[in-house]
């Protein structure tokens, strides 16, 4: 670890750790509002307005032992908060909230270490840590955790004897039809009892086998609790005719059933507890080696204020190169020309293109310029979708939690299959295929981000070359192209038309896509 000097005593470490961290809430306010809006507005995240009162509730109970410390300040602390910045940076540019807010949570962390030293940050490195659970993360778990919670439901429906048909996230019963909704997906419930559990975990224990044991039986607890709970409403709305369990009740049951898993996952951990004895030992030596360290640390040589100024301001200055570096990026973006995005000509044997007035419809708000088609080849129909990016903003983003492949009033997911891949000459292109139906029809659509020429099918490899293009200067914009055919029986049949659709076709997208992002 690297050191650029001892600061006298905490009269002036306080000092500037206060300022330090007031300046970094200054130069990332918005991402910080951005945190503190869903907090407010949405409950699954309302647990961080309670971390930053805990973060110091945990900070205060080690208030003797980070007095016996000597703070001072490290160079491989600043070397960190660039490191950081420059991610908050590049999540900035490529418009990926959640990559912003947890490495504001990081420059934050790595403030302190550059201020304070290692010795003070490994003293209360649980309570940075726990920094985290201010970021709302999560969001990308509820596909998974939505098809977790059906299983549950439709293996406890099968094991009582009532007979089910599963298809996606829709379970139909003799006495009704259940949706698996995002609200059923039990995402608020895990983050909550994970944070619960950590902090459980450190306040409770001092063992690390036994915080890990812990800190796992907060996560494993909620997810099976969570299929039982919703198991548990159908049955509940079976029994009674739908009468119960569909409506408002629906939450109060959930609330209060998770209320009860909390007490007994407290319950269990009560099993492991270590004796007081051995929690005074620990803390007693934990006193011991925060002495020994405060005479190890303490160098000889004077300190004054206006030295400990100057490493404040370096840290400062470290932390704002990322808001600098992206208003300068600003400047730069794209603006004048109009975008013309035109549906590609269809080529021999296929017809087209037309406006496809069908009830697919794709959402992706903000959108510069969408084409909406379909072809046809004697009976055989394939729809064309294309939302194109010129530049992604706050209010436009090619990858947002909000866009849909498929207007959930009028389509239901199905599955999905494994990936396709259309290969025209040298290019490539790897597209994810979807199974939908609105109960007459199936629909197979295979769709992909096509990112300045690339295409992807990973939302995060989208996300990593947005950001890549526009910290090059390349900006050749980015969009979702989707196409997709009907069905009968098996998607394969669907799959063949959208093969041969794209062999012929795939050279005009890509061309009609260069032409918007000016020919780039």
């Amino acid at each position: 670890m690297g050191s650029a000097g001892v600061f006298p005593n905490w009269r002036i470490a306080l000092p500037a750790l206060i300022i330090t961290l007031l300046a970094i809430m200054g130069l990332y306010w918005s991402t910080v509002a951005a945190m503190a809006m869903q907090w407010w507005y949405y409950e699954t995240y309302a647990h961080g307005l309670l971390v930053a009162p805990i973060v110091l509730y945990m900070i205060w109970t080690r208030r003797e032992e980070l007095a016996a410390l000597q703070p001072h300040g490290a160079a491989s602390g600043l070397v960190l908060l660039l490191l950081i910045s420059f991610g908050w940076l590049a999540a900035e540019v490529a418009q990926v909230a959640v990559v912003q807010q947890l490495a504001v949570a990081g420059i934050l962390q790595a403030a302190v270490y550059a201020l304070l030293g290692w010795n003070v940050v490994w003293a209360i490195a649980f309570p940075l840590a726990y920094l985290l659970f201010a970021v709302p993360v999560g969001e990308a778990l509820l596909p998974p955790l939505q098809q977790i919670t059906a299983w549950f439901t439709v293996e406890g429906l099968r094991l009582t004897g009532i007979p089910v048909l599963w298809e996606g996230l829709h379970i139909i019963i003799p006495s009704g039809n259940f949706e698996v909704a995002e609200a059923c997906s039990g995402l608020r419930y895990l983050i909550a009892s994970v944070a619960l559990g950590f902090l459980y975990a450190y306040l409770t224990y001092r063992s690390i086998w036994r915080r890990l044991a812990f800190i796992a039986l907060s996560v494993a607890m909620p997810i099976i609790a969570n299929g039982l709970r919703a198991y548990g409403i159908v049955m509940i709305a079976h029994l009674s005719d739908m009468k119960y369990a569909t409506g408002v009740d629906h939450l109060i049951y959930g609330w209060f059933f998770f209320g009860l898993v909390v007490l007994l996952m407290f319950w269990i951990g009560s099993f492991w507890r270590e004796k007081e004895g051995d929690r005074m030992q620990d803390a007693g030596d934990r006193m011991q080696e925060a002495s020994g360290q405060l005479t190890e640390n303490l160098e000889p040589g004077t300190w004054n204020l206006m030295s400990a100024a100057g490493w404040t301001l370096a840290v400062i200055l470290a932390a704002a190169i990322g808001p600098l570096w992206a208003t300068w990026a600003q400047h730069g973006h794209l603006k004048g020309t109009p975008i013309v995005l035109l549906a590609p000509p269809a080529i021999a044997p296929w017809q087209g293109p037309e406006a496809d007035t069908g009830i697919w419809e794709p959402q992706f708000d903000g959108a510069d310029a969408i084409v909406r088609s379909q072809y046809w080849l004697n009976s055989q129909v394939v729809h064309l979708y294309i939302a194109y990016y010129r530049q992604q903003r706050p209010d436009a983003k090619l990858v947002s939690s909000q866009n849909r492949l498929y207007d959930r009033k009028n389509w239901r997911y199905v599955g999905s299959s494994s990936q396709a891949r259309i290969e025209t000459g040298d290019v490539e292109w790897p597209l994810q295929a979807t199974r939908l139906t609105d109960g007459l029809r199936k629909r197979l659509v295979w769709s992909g981000y096509w990112e300045g020429g690339r295409m992807v099918v990973s939302p995060y490899l989208a996300k990593a070359w947005e950001a890549w293009d526009r910290l090059s200067g390349a900006r050749r914009g980015s969009a979702l192209v989707a196409v997709a055919a009907d069905y009968d029986i098996q998607p394969d049949e669907a799959e063949a038309v959208l093969r041969k659709f794209m062999g012929a076709m795939q050279p005009g997208i890509a061309a009609a896509l260069v032409d918007a992002g000016g020919g780039n």
